[in-house]
């Protein structure tokens, strides 16, 4: 068994999101091996009208996912809570406001995968190079998300630097936007581990990006740590190696608990 200080992972998936692969079963019995207390599955969220339907499960998938985890939860020996992770765009918030509310999940993530450009073009950090328009758009959509309220935390916040190569003012400023936004929501930031496997980026891991979490730490905003795994194997990869980076930047961890209904931080 593995022994590590942060025995959590709310940021997880399953072959469900359609890019990834190993059942909720799987993943439960896997988290109980390496001794996690809490599991979180968070698919990428799909939208009624099947926007982005590529990187996600088919709408009409949701309830096959919710029963199953709701399955595995009543079985399994590890504490797990069912959630979504979300690209936030505002002519969706009714229905993240619906879903919120429904009492089908435990909690709402929001990460920016794509951004909108001027044209209605797509971008997206993970597979472009962005430009500085595009990660004013990034930021812009990032806090039009925290202004709703609905999201418990942050998905990988400093994921514009994957596509920004350049740690400019206007970068800097940003990340200062980002992380000033999420203090004033309480919407923990997430240092998140997937970025150490992909490839590198101007000769740097794309993510988690070490001059964020810099600005993060001096300013004592609330962290958590996440693996984002795609696969079984990958539950609890390179765990040791964002425990070792949190410490390095001064970060300010708290951990997930869930009770009465609701995900909650603590110290």
């Amino acid at each position: 068994m593995s022994q590590f200080t942060e025995k959590y992972n709310i940021h997880t998936h399953s072959f469900y999101c359609g890019h990834g692969s190993g059942t909720i079963r799987q993943y439960a019995e896997e988290a109980e091996r390496q001794g996690l207390e809490l599991l979180g599955f968070s698919e990428h969220c799909p939208f009624p009208d099947s926007f982005l339907q590529r990187s996600r499960m088919a709408f009409d998938q949701m309830r096959v996912y919710e029963e199953d985890v709701r399955r595995v939860q009543a079985e399994s020996g590890v504490k797990i809570i069912l959630g979504y992770e979300c690209d936030y765009f505002p002519r969706y918030r009714s229905f993240f406001e619906d879903l919120k509310a429904s009492g089908r999940v435990d909690y709402l993530i929001t990460g920016t995968h794509f951004i909108i450009r001027a044209d209605s073009s797509r971008v997206s950090p993970f597979s472009d190079k962005l430009d500085s328009d595009d990660i004013l758009r990034y930021r812009d959509q990032m806090l039009a998300a925290l202004d709703t309220g609905l999201f418990d935390f942050i998905a990988h916040p400093d994921l514009f630097m994957a596509g920004y190569w350049t740690w400019d003012d206007r970068a800097v400023r940003i990340a200062e936007e980002i992380i000033a936004a999420s203090m004033k929501h309480g919407t923990p930031l997430e240092v998140n581990a997937n970025g150490l496997q992909k490839p590198k980026v101007a000769g740097r891991d794309p993510y988690p990006f070490g001059p964020f979490f810099e600005l993060a730490g001096e300013k004592g905003a609330p962290v958590i740590l996440s693996t984002d795994a795609h696969k079984v194997s990958n539950l609890v990869c390179n765990k040791d190696r964002i425990e070792a980076f949190a410490a390095e930047h001064g970060l300010s961890l708290i951990r997930p608990v869930y009770k009465t209904g609701r995900l909650e931080w603590a110290l």
